[in-house]
């Protein structure tokens, strides 16, 4: 796939993880919250950021795969998506969980504060730590 494809792939990626989480999260929050807006944004620019991150890479590390040039960057790179993939879900979740179960307060800064700071952390984490893990042959585990 052509590098500007996957750019624009990414983006629309993006962009629609960023318009239905923001639309998702507001109508759900709108009953409780006057100003539910103020809660959906953040979340959906995390979404959107975060699939405009996993959709490039993945795509990338794809295109490297198909034609047999996989270094271990480019594995590090693909753990590094699916760690802020994971990260995005499992906050969400608690997130909500925390202000439906819980403290709403907790649950309402989780979701605010908490994805911008958790997103970076758990791509770099999972990218460093991938650094160290190789098997005989040089090559990363990845299974």
């Amino acid at each position: 796939m052509n590098t500007h494809v996957r750019i624009v792939v990414a983006l629309l990626l993006g962009v629609l993880a960023f318009a239905v989480t923001t639309v998702s999260v507001t109508a759900g929050f709108e009953p409780q919250i006057e100003f539910s807006l103020l809660i959906g944004l953040p979340v959906g620019v995390s979404a959107g950021l975060t699939g405009l991150f996993a959709g490039y890479v993945l795509l990338w590390h794809r295109d490297r795969a198909a034609a047999g040039e996989l270094s271990d960057r480019a594995a590090r790179l693909r753990l590094a998506a699916l760690a802020t993939i994971a990260d995005f879900v499992v906050v969400t979740a608690a997130g909500v969980a925390l202000y439906a179960f819980g403290n709403r307060g907790l649950g309402i800064s989780l979701l605010v504060a908490g994805l911008p700071v958790t997103l970076p952390l758990a791509a770099a984490v999972s990218y460093v730590l991938t650094g160290g893990s190789r098997n005989e042959q040089g090559g990363l585990r990845t299974r």
